[in-house]
């Protein structure tokens, strides 16, 4: 099973984690907020649909199971076509990648069960 949908990070710590006059600080801030940035990658509308269930099956999952104490929801993420920007704070970026690598591997999942047999579209 290849993946057809696909992401990769493209957030710029540079200019969200470390100010200017940090640039030699001692400690990292975890209370500091910061914008996680992704680009997706997919195939077809179809991809794009199973993003969008994948998502809403994460956010329920959420809600029946409620948050671990200060765990990012992927309810505060933003969606687009072809971007996520997910405001957190530095000490929740592992959090958010672990959670959009969850998203992503799920959507291919169901995108490959709703695949009759396996067979690609095109």
């Amino acid at each position: 099973m290849s993946a057809s949908i696909r992401y990769r990070e493209t957030t710029d710590l540079s200019s969200s984690a470390v100010e200017v006059g940090d640039g030699f600080a001692l400690r990292f801030d975890r209370s500091r907020r910061i914008i996680l940035r992704f680009r997706l990658q997919y195939d077809s509308e179809g991809d794009l649909d199973a993003l969008r269930y994948a998502r809403r099956l994460l956010i329920r999952e959420e809600h029946l199971r409620g948050l671990e104490w200060e765990e990012p929801s992927i309810e505060d993420a933003v969606f687009s076509a072809l971007h996520v920007s997910w405001p957190a704070l530095a000490s929740q970026a592992a959090w958010c990648r672990e959670k959009m690598g969850e998203l992503v591997g799920r959507a291919n999942r169901v995108r490959h069960e709703l695949r009759p047999d396996g067979v690609e579209e095109g």
